[in-house]
């Protein structure tokens, strides 16, 4: 198993809230060498997609099993977020991204703007993983989340960043590992669709 199948993992089973998986990923990460900063980034990213609740234990709980301890982050400016936001965004989105913002719009202003700043601004654009890691780890949680819409922006996202369609089959047929076998066929089911078009 390579160190972005076991990052996609311990994102994926904090989002399912599997404590034994979780803290074996992460000892399994550990142990690998993979670095605490890839880890760490995964998780906080989490937020973004299982809530607050969800990123606040499980950074605790890697915390504890790994005594890392993240550097104090600079003051956030918005301005400088919305433009590396946009910038992000369009590297996953690619020409869908004004679409994806005029839909959101549609059904809540505040969120199409968070989207950019909060979303890829601030989370999504830090630079200690790079798009490809993040992506990974998103589409396995989004897999275990069951929410079909986004799961294919991140896959064309993923793919758009440099993942092959086989490394994305082996991150979500892993799911298997932390008992989310229904939500692994959604996820090959999903991948099939996009790959047939």
């Amino acid at each position: 198993m390579n160190y972005l199948e076991i990052l996609s993992l311990i994102s994926a089973s904090a989002a399912v809230k599997n404590l034994d998986e979780f803290d074996y990923f992460v000892r399994l990460a550990l142990q690998k060498r993979i670095s605490k900063i890839k880890i760490y980034e995964a998780l906080l990213q989490n937020y973004l997609f299982c809530g607050f609740p969800n990123a606040l234990f499980f950074l605790k709980r890697f915390h504890h099993l790994s005594g890392y301890k993240p550097k104090k982050i600079s003051s956030l400016n918005t301005n400088r977020l919305k433009e590396k936001g946009i910038k992000t965004s369009k590297k996953i989105y690619g020409d869908k991204l004004e679409k994806l913002i005029s839909n959101v719009k549609k059904f809540s202003p505040e969120l199409s703007e968070w989207l950019i700043i909060e979303g890829y601004g601030k989370v999504i654009s830090r630079s200690a993983l790079k798009i490809k890691e993040r992506e990974a780890c998103i589409i396995s949680v989004l897999t275990t989340q069951m929410f079909e819409e986004q799961l294919i922006s991140h896959l064309y996202g993923g793919l758009r960043n440099g993942l092959k369609i086989t490394q994305i089959r082996k991150i979500i047929s892993n799911l298997s590992e932390i008992s989310c076998e229904k939500e692994k066929e959604f996820g090959l089911n999903v991948l099939n669709k996009i790959k047939q078009k």
